[in-house]
C-alpha cells in the first residue's frame, strides 16, 4: 500500500559497518600483514560465535571478538602488544561510504530502521555513537537478549516482538550470507548485500533481492 511504514532492519558489522576498518586502521602498528590478520580475526570472532551457541552457551560478542584478535596475532606471529589498541579499535569501525545517507533518507520518508546484530548492547551503542548515526534508529537490538547468536531464530524473533509485525513485513539486509538463509528461515525478507560479489550459497534459502550496497535501497526497487 502506498504510504505503507515499511520496517528495514540492518545487521551491524559487515552491513553497516566494515569490520576490517580496524586493522586497516591500526596498519602502522599491525604492518604490511594487517588484511590477513582481519580476515582471519573476523572468521575467528564468527566461529566462536557459532560454537558457544551450538553448545548451549553464550559468550559475549566482545570476548569472541577479543579471543578472535589473539588468535589472529598468534598466527601471524605478531607482539601480542598491540592487542589492546588494534581492539579498541573495533569500537570505531568506519561505516560504508553509503550509509549514512541511505539511513537518513529511509527515517526521512518515515520507514522504521533498527539494527539485529551479534554485537552486544554496549558494543552496538559505541559504534551507533562514534559512526555519528544516533537517533536514526527506532531499535538496536543484541543477540545477548536472547541468549544466543544468528543464526537462531529467537534472534530474529526480537525484531519481530519489536515492532509487532509478521516476520514477512521486515525487510532484513546483511552482507553476510549464512545471516541472509537464517533470516529467510525465519520468513523474513532478506537483502542480501553482497559488497563482494561472492557466489552465492544455501539454494534452499534464497535471498529476495541481491545488491550490491545499500544505496540499492532508495531506488524504489521492491524488497519483496
Amino acid at each position: 500500500m502506498a504510504g505503507a511504514v515499511r520496517h528495514f532492519v540492518f545487521d551491524a558489522f559487515g552491513t553497516l559497518f566494515d569490520v576490517h576498518s580496524a586493522a586497516r586502521g591500526c596498519a602502522q602498528i599491525i604492518g604490511p600483514q594487517w588484511p590477513r590478520v582481519s580476515e582471519i580475526w573476523r572468521n575467528k570472532q564468527l566461529e566462536y560465535s557459532w560454537i558457544y551457541a551450538g553448545i548451549g552457551r553464550h559468550m559475549p560478542f566482545r570476548e569472541a571478538t577479543r579471543q578472535g584478535l589473539i588468535y589472529a596475532l598468534e598466527v601471524t606471529g605478531l607482539n601480542m602488544a598491540m592487542a589492546r589498541e588494534v581492539l579498541a579499535a573495533y569500537s570505531r569501525l568506519a561505516p560504508f561510504a553509503e550509509v549514512p545517507e541511505v539511513l537518513v533518507t529511509l527515517k526521512a520518508r518515515g520507514d522504521k530502521l533498527a539494527i539485529l546484530s551479534n554485537g552486544d548492547t554496549d558494543m552496538l551503542d559505541e559504534l551507533v555513537t562514534n559512526a555519528g548515526l544516533t537517533n536514526l534508529f527506532d531499535a538496536v537490538l543484541s543477540a545477548e537478549a536472547a541468549g544466543t547468536f544468528k543464526p537462531a531464530p529467537q534472534v530474529y524473533a526480537l525484531c519481530q516482538r519489536r515492532f509487532g509485525v509478521a516476520a514477512s513485513e521486515l525487510t532484513f539486509m546483511s552482507s553476510n550470507r549464512w545471516d541472509i538463509a537464517g533470516a529467510r528461515a525465519f520468513g523474513m525478507n532478506p537483502v542480501w548485500v553482497n559488497r563482494s560479489g561472492a557466489p552465492d550459497e544455501y539454494p534452499d534459502l534464497a535471498p529476495v533481492r541481491i545488491v550490491g550496497d545499500l544505496s540499492a535501497l532508495l531506488d524504489g526497487a521492491p524488497e519483496a
